[in-house]
């Protein structure tokens, strides 16, 4: 969201009013999380956004990028897991990765989810991929 000043100039010798509008970058008070996701065969997974204020989460069946909707405000931390992998018709892996931070003016756009093919180790578990691998 882009903050908008605007200004109101008014000639007291007349009665004209003159306006003028000034965009400028860097006054959001809120972000958006947004990422990658490649190597996605399945439908299936999910994301979940966490931030101090809310919970998002976010299905994703195709490669591409992708945004939540949640807006996180400038200054505050958030984070990002796998809650559930692809899996229909086939399981898959997923891993993630830049996947928690604070929250810049301009947003964070380097979220990366990378999916194969690879069959899950059920004899060990790692929290950051939301399921065994």
């Amino acid at each position: 969201m882009k903050a908008l000043i605007l200004l109101l100039l008014l000639i007291s010798s007349g009665q004209s009013v003159a306006t003028e509008l000034i965009f400028k970058a860097g006054f959001e008070a809120t972000a958006l999380v947004s990422g990658t996701a490649t190597g996605i065969n399945n439908t299936g997974l999910v994301l979940q956004l966490n931030t101090s204020n809310d919970t998002d989460y976010l299905q994703i069946n195709t490669n591409g990028v992708f945004t939540f909707k949640t807006a996180v405000a400038i200054g505050d931390t958030w984070s990002v897991r796998i809650i559930n992998l692809p899996n229909t018709p086939q399981q898959q892996n997923c891993q993630a990765s830049n996947t928690t931070g604070t929250m810049p003016p301009g947003g964070v756009d380097n979220l990366l989810i990378s999916c194969n093919n690879s069959a899950w180790n059920w004899d060990q578990m790692n929290w950051d991929t939301g399921g065994w691998n």
